[in-house]
């Protein structure tokens, strides 16, 4: 403990600071009215430079047709569907990441980290794998969790807390000693003895 000096309340440590609500309400007010109104200039200056954007390209492109360099048009339409391209192939990688991120969360609950079992089940588990583009699934993830558990125990939680044996704890019965259980209910000790020996 620190000591106390001369002159200081003993008790200056126990006071609580105070909180003055109304100044944190109207804080906070004023932060989401500033981000709405960046949010909405944000946006705003993002459609004027996509404008401003695509009027150049417009005006480069009405350029080379009067210049006849239809082969800048090519080159450049070309250059475009290749940018789009690959954004297509990203977006679908993407796309297909999450997907299997989701089926291996879902088959594997019990993981320690679903990031780490994914990256097994995608480096040692990859064979088992596969993705059918018809039904758009993945297929093969149970089976391969279902080895991983087997091979490299250690990326699962052996028990859950407050689950033993698989059970939460609520569902296991607490066994009783025969005192609490004659302070409880004598007769039906009794009758239980009684019953236990005529049988």
């Amino acid at each position: 403990m620190s000591e106390i000096v001369e002159g200081q309340d003993p008790n200056a440590e126990k006071q609580e600071t105070t909180v003055d609500v109304d100044a944190l309400v109207s804080r906070i007010e004023a932060l989401e009215q500033s981000k709405d109104r960046l949010l909405n200039e944000s946006k705003s200056w993002k459609s004027k430079y996509q404008s401003v954007v695509g009027k150049m390209e417009e005006k480069e492109n009405q350029a080379m047709t009067e210049r006849n360099d239809f082969k800048g048009l090519y080159e450049k339409s070309q250059g475009q569907i290749m940018d789009l391209q690959e954004r297509a192939k990203a977006e679908q990688k993407k796309r297909l990441e999450t997907a299997l991120m989701y089926e291996v969360a879902r088959h594997g609950r019990d993981a320690e980290d679903t990031e780490i079992l994914l990256a097994a089940v995608k480096t040692k588990k990859k064979d088992v794998l596969g993705y059918d583009s018809d039904s758009d699934a993945w297929h093969g993830v149970d089976t391969a969790i279902d080895d991983l558990r087997k091979t490299n125990p250690g990326l699962f939680k052996s028990n859950l807390p407050g689950t033993p044996d698989g059970r939460p704890k609520a569902a296991v019965p607490v066994e009783k000693t025969v005192d609490e259980l004659i302070s409880e209910d004598p007769n039906a000790v009794l009758s239980d003895a009684l019953k236990s020996l005529l049988v």
